[in-house]
C-alpha cells in the first residue's frame, strides 16, 4: 500500500509538473486559442459580407435606346431604369453625375448585344462593391429588356406575369427539414474539419511529450530526475500531465464550437449539431489516440540519438494519422465499406477514422465498440513497452540502441 501510494505521489508530481509547463508555452497558447480567434473574426468577415451584399443595390441607371423596339421602363420590374437620349447620357458623364450608360445598339435584338460605357472613372480602382452593382444593374437591364420583347411581340401581361414568376425549388427531408446547398457542402467539410482539429490536438500534445523526452535526454536533466523518480512513475507522469493539457485545448475548442454553431447556423441557415453522445465518445477517441501516440513518441524519444531525429521518426508515424483525412469521400459515401472499416480497426489510423465515422452522422456503431476495445489493448501494449523502452535507453546518449536491446527491452528479458 506504501508502494502504490508513493508510485501515485510521483506521478501526480511529474503530471502537474509537465503539464502547468505545457500550458504556459507561447507554442500552445497560441495554438489553442487560435481556434477560437479564427472563429471570431471569420463570423465577422461573414456578417460584413452579408451586409455589404444586402445594400449593394444598383443606383439611378441610364439607358440609351437606339433599337427599334420601344422600352417602357416598368416601376414593377426596373425602377431603377431612366430612358435618356444619347447626348444627354455623355452629357452626364462629362459633368461626373454618372460614370457609365447602357447603350441598347440600332442592330438589337437581331444581334443580343448591349454596350457599357462607362467613363474613365469608373474603369479604375473598382471594388467589389462596385463589381456586385453593376452586377445587378445589368440584370435589371436584361429583364426590361426581355419583357420589352415580350410585349412587342403581343404577349398579354397575365401570361407575362406568370413567365416571370419564379418558380422556388425547395428540398426537404423525409421529416420535413429543409435541405439546403450550404447544409449539403457542409455534410463534407464539417467531419473534415473536426477530425482534423482533433488530430492536430493529438500530435501537438503527442509532438510536447517527443520534445520533453528528448529535451530532458539531451541536456541530461533525466539523469537528476531518474536519480529520485523511478521511470515507470515518470513516464506515466509525463504521459498524463500533457495528455491533462490536450484535454485543456480539446475542451477549449469543443466550447467555442458550441458556442459558434447556433451563430454559423443562422448566418448559413444549416442545422448542424452536435450531438451529447458524439462529443464524449470524440473525447474517449482523443484521449485513446494521445494515449497510443504518446506512447509511441515517448519511445521515439528515448530511442533517438537527438531531438531532430525524433521528429523525423515522428513525421513517418503522423502518416498513418492523416490517411483518414485524404479518404474523406469514403467515409461520406460509403460508412461501413471495407475501407472504412480497416482504418478504423486499425489502432494508428483508429483515431481519426472514429472521429469522421462519428461526425458524418449514423454511424455504425459495432465498428465503433471494436476499435475502441482494439485501441484500449493496443494503449495498453504500447504503454507498457514504452515505459520499458524508456528505462532501458534513455541513459543511452548519442547512439541509437541495436534491435536486439529494443526487442529485450520490451520483452523485459535485457
Amino acid at each position: 500500500m506504501t508502494e502504490r501510494n508513493q508510485f501515485l505521489r510521483l506521478l501526480l508530481l511529474v503530471a502537474r509538473r509537465d503539464y502547468l509547463r505545457t500550458v504556459r508555452r507561447r507554442g500552445f497558447l497560441l495554438a489553442t486559442l487560435l481556434l477560437p480567434a479564427s472563429m471570431a473574426v471569420l463570423f465577422i468577415i461573414s456578417s460584413a459580407v452579408s451586409m455589404n451584399a444586402a445594400t449593394a443595390e444598383p443606383g439611378q441607371i441610364l439607358l440609351v435606346n437606339e433599337s427599334t423596339v420601344a422600352l417602357q421602363p416598368d416601376p414593377a420590374l426596373a425602377p431603377d431604369v431612366s430612358l435618356l437620349s444619347r447626348s444627354d447620357a455623355e452629357a452626364r458623364l462629362a459633368d461626373g453625375s454618372a460614370v457609365a450608360y447602357f447603350l441598347v445598339p440600332s442592330t438589337w435584338p437581331s444581334q443580343p448585344r448591349v454596350t457599357i460605357i462607362a467613363s474613365e472613372q469608373a474603369t479604375t480602382g473598382r471594388s467589389i462593391d462596385a463589381l456586385t452593382r453593376q452586377q445587378a444593374e445589368q440584370s435589371e437591364v436584361e429583364l426590361l429588356l426581355r419583357v420589352s420583347l415580350l410585349r412587342d411581340a403581343g404577349l398579354p401581361d397575365s401570361t407575362l406575369g406568370q413567365l416571370l414568376t419564379p418558380i422556388d425549388f425547395s428540398a426537404v427531408t423525409t421529416t420535413g427539414e429543409p435541405v439546403t446547398e450550404a447544409a449539403l457542402a457542409a455534410n463534407f467539410i464539417v467531419p473534415y474539419v473536426f477530425t482534423l482539429i482533433f488530430v492536430l490536438s493529438i500530435f501537438i500534445t503527442s509532438g510536447y511529450l517527443l520534445q520533453s523526452v528528448t529535451e530532458e535526454k539531451e541536456n541530461r536533466v533525466v539523469e537528476i530526475v531518474l536519480s529520485s523518480i523511478p521511470a515507470l512513475p515518470l513516464m506515466a507522469g509525463k504521459i498524463l500531465g500533457l495528455g491533462a493539457a490536450g484535454l485543456t485545448q480539446v475542451a477549449i475548442w469543443l466550447g467555442t464550437a458550441v458556442l459558434a454553431l447556433p451563430l454559423i447556423n443562422q448566418q448559413l441557415q444549416l442545422h448542424v449539431t452536435l450531438e451529447p453522445a458524439t462529443i464524449v465518445l470524440a473525447v474517449a477517441v482523443f484521449c485513446l489516440g494521445y494515449l497510443a501516440y504518446g506512447a509511441i513518441f515517448a519511445a521515439l524519444g528515448a530511442l533517438a540519438a537527438g531531438q531532430r531525429e525524433a521528429q523525423q521518426y515522428s513525421s513517418f508515424f503522423g502518416f498513418f494519422a492523416v490517411i483518414p483525412l485524404v479518404m474523406t469521400p469514403v467515409f461520406l459515401s460509403d460508412p461501413n465499406s471495407i475501407i472504412v472499416w480497416a482504418l478504423a480497426l486499425v489502432p494508428l489510423t483508429a483515431p481519426a477514422a472514429v472521429l469522421e465515422v462519428l461526425s458524418a452522422g449514423s454511424p455504425p456503431w459495432l465498428m465503433i465498440g471494436v476499435s475502441l476495445v482494439i485501441q484500449v489493448l493496443f494503449v495498453g501494449v504500447a504503454t507498457v513497452a514504452a515505459g520499458r523502452i524508456f528505462r532501458a535507453t534513455v541513459l543511452l546518449y548519442g547512439t541509437r540502441p541495436n534491435l536486439r536491446r529494443i526487442v529485450a527491452a520490451v520483452t523485459a528479458r535485457g
